[in-house]
């Protein structure tokens, strides 16, 4: 595969060194740019391939634990069947609508306890109070910004170097070593 994938590279590379040359200057420009930094965007890292590694692992092993066996399928069967049974047991009687209507009269008096009051009321406001003070301890503010962007821009600067560039010599796109 590597062999058809340098030879098709190596064609491309022509095809892309004819057409750069029909190109006036600024278009130039523009295409070294563009093909210049979607090579630097598709770079494998360890890092990248180690994280494709873990997640084809990880979702192997749950198509494998959801894999359909006999006994799995006799859990389910037997899991229906209690139910069915749980839901006959919750069948509407006479009895059962009895103690639905004492049920509801005692939540009615719950509710009633829950009754909103001038002290309820304050305790939720000096709640809300103290929240909104900490909502504004983390505001953004330009210092953190600041530091936000530095450290991206660190990050950035730290890559590694393109592997495609264009020779000005034989003006041909070429694979750096």
């Amino acid at each position: 595969m590597k062999t058809t994938r340098s030879q098709a590279s190596k064609r491309l590379f022509k095809k892309l060194s004819a057409l750069r040359a029909t190109l006036s200057n600024e278009e130039r420009k523009i295409l070294d740019e563009l093909i210049v930094s979607e090579v630097a965007a598709h770079k494998l890292t360890s890092k990248s391939i180690g994280r494709a590694v873990s997640k084809s692992a990880n979702k192997a092993a749950e198509v494998a634990a959801h894999k359909l066996t006999s006994k799995s399928i006799g859990r389910a069967v037997s899991k229906s069947a209690n139910k069915a049974a749980e839901v006959a047991a919750h069948k509407l009687t006479g009895k059962s609508i009895g103690k639905a209507v004492s049920k509801s009269a005692n939540k009615a008096s719950e509710v009633a306890a829950h009754k909103l009051t001038s002290k309820s009321i304050g305790r939720a406001v000096s709640k809300s109070a103290n929240k909104a003070s900490e909502v504004a301890a983390h505001k953004l503010t330009s210092k953190s910004i600041g530091r936000a962007v530095s450290k991206s821009a660190n990050k950035a600067t730290n890559k590694a170097t393109f592997r495609i560039a264009f020779d000005p010599n034989s003006e041909e796109y070429k694979i750096q070593d």
